[in-house]
């Protein structure tokens, strides 16, 4: 009884749930809202359809019998957000997964393997809007849009929004209003909105679902009086059929009934629980903890072999309970009626909660769902087990694209706690380093040396031990400096073995870094090794580059048919593995145009160039984006643009002055100036082709940065969004986005990153 599915052909590629891409099914109670379904057709004219009200207005309910009636003229596709879609990888594996299954035109297995190992905002949301123009007209649906927290991923959703093409209707519910361009959309007259006024009920829609639907059979004049008593709240005036379904006297209890959200929780308990048997009202108030609920793990959970039966009589009697698939086989409570449960358990069985969770933990975990097993063990105050957990797992989590859920789950621990265990520091090492934020890795690294105890092992991500671990970190995150990652890579490869998961990696790092100090000879034979050692073990990312390094080599050696086979092998298993937008494999793409240069066909190798180095620069290590300079340079030049090759070289001479210990890399880019025709200074010399316009560092240097400028500047190297760097310093998104323009002008760059990039050249930084 399998609730998910595998994101890509890759074994380490996001976990899908799938019960997210089905809606609610509509209750056979719920009454057609026609009114309310012209308005959603109406989206169809603009960019973004938003539908935000408060808990209990049933906007799930309209959207999944909209997405019924829909389905008959266009695709239409679902998701149904939650706290785990704060990871933008996750989110979007999710929402192309739900597209591809209502479109089968789209090329799902290349969009989701893309969507689990590239960068989402660079090249999975772009590849993603081309595709949906070639699809003619679609609606997609993100439910319960409020869950999601993470302004980085909610900058991914108005990106999204902003260069939707026009035959694509989006469709947002929520709670609040989201942190999306409303503001500009609306104005735009490309917004459609529904909210709260639009959604109650009104008399007529009252008087059919409680007497047409329910059977009732109440007096006009008191569905009148309940409407009015509830504003036309329909989550309400349904709580008060279920109380009125077995009352004598409805007309008083009508007259009696107080239907605003303030006497919601003393009238459920007192009334609607109350109608139950008191093994129901046991039942439902202690699986309130979870998310999801299906037998078999309610019976985990309760320690008891009746939940099949339980499920079974709710989803015929209760709208608060919510098939989430087509064999009802999970379901999940009404996200009101779960808080309303959840705020009785504590108050009846407050001692209960703890081993709740915990059971629920132990079943997640033995099932596979991590993300819910760590949720629960959080809850329980099981950090132990938590901490366990994701020592065990992050590896996984990262090869896929997923270092953003890591972080998230070691932000929930006491900070405490993450100090005081090795583990779990060199863990969020770990991540940092993936993320490109040196400072916060040399800060983790520093926390568990002061621990001690670094001969601990073996560790359960198959390091020996914890100093294998942060020695094989600073040889594969050397940030500039080549004596550092051949001692580190030294070391690791005596401390683990053959055998070991971790010797491609550690190979490949050593083979990097005598192709970056000049030995081509050890270079090979490391990076040989790393061919050989990686399959077995899995660990594609340093065993396509290894292959493209190869490449390199070859070319260097003067040997272009080994070079050209190599350079499209590389890219033939990155392909095959998924890994063609991976930031991690920017080099496959050096390679391949290296090759195609070195074989006369300059204009088929600069996008594959360009693509290196765009890649590199997002990898964030020195080396590999001189590198990649290094290859580009060259045929800008050969195809006439000296001005800009100049450009190219003079920042990948100010990235090597900035390493510790850059390698042989100065030499390569000397020989490079002169093989390209180029100055020194960076103009271009006689025959080179592009004029004699002096280039010099990329960006306008007589246009100096304003203070507010660097202070927005260095706001930009961490994770803020332009919307919150505006609240940090009580200025308007508007104030802030025109300063983040200027900043790109002045440093000739055109994105965030190589914004942070351009002023750590420059020293503004």
């Amino acid at each position: 009884m399998t609730d998910t599915h595998q994101a890509a052909s890759r074994p380490d590629a996001p976990i899908l749930l799938v019960t997210k891409l089905h809606p609610p099914a509509v209750p056979a109670q719920a009454i057609a809202r026609e009114r309310l379904f012209e308005r959603l057709a109406d989206g169809r004219e603009g960019r973004l359809t938003l539908v935000a009200c408060p808990p209990g207005f049933g906007k799930s309910t309209l959207l999944a019998a909209w997405r019924e009636s829909e389905a008959q003229r266009r695709p239409v596709a679902w998701m149904t957000v939650d706290e785990g879609d704060d990871d933008a990888v996750v989110l979007w594996s999710h929402v192309i997964e739900a597209l591809c299954r209502a479109c089968p035109g789209l090329p799902h297995a290349e969009l989701s393997a893309m969507a689990a190992s590239a960068p989402v905002l660079e090249v999975v949301l772009p590849r993603l809007v081309n595709e949906l123009v070639e699809q003619g007209e679609v609606a997609l649906v993100l439910d319960d849009f409020h869950r999601l927290s993470s302004a980085a991923t909610r900058d991914t959703v108005a990106w999204f929004v902003e260069h939707l093409p026009a035959t694509t209707q989006l469709v947002i519910s929520t709670r609040t209003d989201p942190a999306l361009p409303l503001g500009t959309l609306r104005a735009r007259g490309q917004l459609l909105e529904l909210r709260a006024d639009d959604l109650r009920f009104t008399g007529p829609e009252a008087g059919e679902f409680l007497t047409g639907r329910l059977g009732l059979d109440l007096d006009p004049a008191d569905v009148e009086l309940l409407v009015a008593r509830t504003e036309g709240w329909p989550a309400g005036i349904y709580l008060a059929a279920l109380s009125l379904a077995g009352a004598a006297d409805r007309h008083a209890l009508v007259a009696a009934f107080d239907g605003t959200s303030a006497h919601i929780v003393d009238f459920l308990a007192g009334e609607v629980l109350a109608a139950h048997a008191p093994e129901l009202q046991t039942f439902m108030l202690r699986t309130s903890v979870l998310e999801r609920l299906c037998a078999p793990l309610c019976d985990a959970v309760l320690e008891d072999d009746a939940s099949a039966d339980a499920l079974a009589l709710l989803a015929r009697t209760n709208l608060f309970l919510v098939p989430l698939d087509a064999h009802r086989r999970w379901y999940r409570f009404h996200h009101l009626f779960a808080q309303i449960l959840r705020v009785e358990l504590e108050r009846r069985e407050p001692d209960l909660v703890p081993g709740l969770h915990r059971r629920a933990f132990a079943w997640h975990s033995a099932h596979g769902t991590t993300d819910e097993a760590i949720h629960h063990a959080v809850a329980a105050g099981a950090f132990a087990e938590a901490g366990a957990l994701i020592a065990e797992t992050w590896v996984h989590y990262a090869n896929a694209g997923r270092t953003a859920s890591v972080a998230e789950w070691l932000a929930r621990f006491p900070r405490d706690l993450v100090d005081t265990d090795a583990r779990l520091l060199l863990v969020q090492a770990w991540v940092a380093a993936l993320r490109g934020r040196e400072d916060e890795m040399r800060a983790a690294v520093a926390r568990a040396r002061a621990l001690g105890g670094l001969d601990d092992g073996p560790l359960p991500d198959g390091f020996v031990s914890l100093a294998s671990s942060l020695s094989v970190l600073h040889a594969t995150f050397g940030w500039g400096d080549v004596a550092a990652i051949l001692e580190h890579g030294e070391r690791s490869a005596a401390l683990e073995g053959v055998e070991s998961p971790w010797r491609p990696v550690i190979t490949w790092a050593l083979g990097w870094a005598h192709y970056c100090d000049g030995d081509l000879g050890a270079a090979e034979r490391r990076l040989r090794e790393t061919v050989a050692h990686a399959p077995p073990v899995d660990q594609w990312i340093v065993g396509v580059a290894a292959v493209a390094d190869l490449s390199l080599i070859a070319g260097m050696r003067g040997d272009r048919g080994e070079q050209m086979r190599l350079a499209l092998e590389a890219a033939g298993l990155a392909r095959e593995r998924g890994l063609t937008d991976a930031v991690e494999d920017g080099e496959v793409h050096t390679a391949l145009g290296v090759a195609l240069a070195a074989d006369g066909r300059p204009a088929e190798a600069l996008p594959a160039l360009e693509k290196g180095v765009f890649l590199r620069r997002l990898w964030g290590q020195p080396l590999d984006l001189i590198d990649g300079l290094l290859g580009l340079a060259p045929t800008v030049a050969a195809m006439g643009d000296g001005a800009r090759a100049a450009a190219l070289l003079a920042e990948a001479e100010a990235l090597a002055a900035a390493c510790r210990d850059p390698g042989v890399l100065p030499v390569r880019l000397a020989e490079a100036v002169r093989a390209a025709g180029l100055d020194r200074t960076g103009g271009a010399a006689t025959g080179a082709g592009g004029g004699s316009r002096a280039a010099g560092r990329p960006g306008n240097r007589d246009a100096e940065l304003s203070e507010r400028e660097l202070t927005i500047l260095r706001l930009l190297t961490g994770v803020l969004s332009e919307r919150e760097i505006g609240q940090e310093l009580y200025l308007s998104f508007n104030t802030v986005h025109t300063h983040v323009k200027a900043i790109y002008r002045k440093l000739g760059v055109a994105s965030r990153a190589d914004a942070v990039a351009r002023a750590r050249v420059r020293r503004l930084l």
